[in-house]
């Protein structure tokens, strides 16, 4: 029911075109069925959306840009290339998505590619392919187009031409194509406790201020004189040490 649905809104459109462009009469002039509108094979736009309506994709068309109508996995910014890989015969063409990280709108003009991606804040990527080059010739390899090929990035301002781009295949960069999820604030760090400083002593009297004189050592004790008499065993008495010779332990006099 998705896919008829969208169908019929494809048909309306691309009828209100035929005819604003040609005076038609019938709203439907030429969309009645899908087997009419793969006879207007004229615009490459007709066989994307048919392509997509296909794959059961629902699409939303607002001039000349593709809408996922759906939330897609991952990145928005992604899907949007690849909805113009797919579209890039169509140019100037333009694709817009949703996620549940924010939102992406771009266009392709070649040889320029303009890419919108909204979360917080809204920022634009420019590229600018080689000569021939297209969309699908790095979003197939690569999933991306190469930083090498970036013109320029822009946030608040952008160039008037990037603007009038995004204007004349039915998109805005004032406002995004779709709303922007409610992203989780972030949330604080978790503060680590406090290391605590060292309790330093009192500061000395007369020492400089801002350094803590080091505790003096206590003095080292001074060794014991050396002996100058010794007691004899034979008489007794104490007497000097040049009174004792040899090896006996007896004064000369008891000798």
């Amino acid at each position: 029911m998705v896919r008829a649905a969208m169908l019929r809104r494809w048909q309306t459109w691309r009828a209100t075109g035929d005819r604003r462009n040609h005076g038609g009469d019938r709203a439907t002039d030429g969309y009645d069925s899908p087997s009419k509108m793969t006879s207007q094979a004229a615009d490459p736009l007709v066989e994307v959306v048919q392509q997509l309506l296909a794959d059961e994709t629902a699409v939303e068309i607002t001039g000349r840009t593709i809408r996922l109508a759906e939330p897609v996995r991952g990145d928005a910014g992604a899907a949007t290339l690849r909805v113009l890989g797919s579209a890039q015969a169509a140019a100037p063409v333009g694709a817009a998505a949703h996620a549940a990280t924010g939102v992406a709108a771009g266009v392709w003009r070649p040889p320029n590619l303009y890419l919108a991606r909204w979360s917080k804040n809204r920022w634009v990527v420019g590229y600018r392919l080689a000569s021939g080059s297209k969309p699908n010739d790095y979003v197939r390899s690569e999933g991306r187009i190469p930083s090498r090929l970036e013109t320029g990035n822009w946030y608040l301002t952008v160039p008037d031409e990037v603007a009038e781009a995004f204007v004349e295949v039915g998109l805005s960069l004032e406002l995004p194509p779709f709303p922007l999820p409610e992203l989780p604030e972030d949330e604080p760090r978790p503060t680590r406790p406090g290391r605590q400083a060292p309790v330093r002593p009192p500061r000395a009297a007369g020492a400089p201020a801002g350094r803590t004189p080091a505790p003096k050592r206590p003095p080292a004790p001074k060794p014991a004189p050396a002996p100058t008499t010794r007691v004899c065993p034979g008489c007794n008495m104490r007497r000097t040490l040049t009174q004792f010779t040899g090896e006996s332990d007896l004064c000369v006099d008891c000798r």
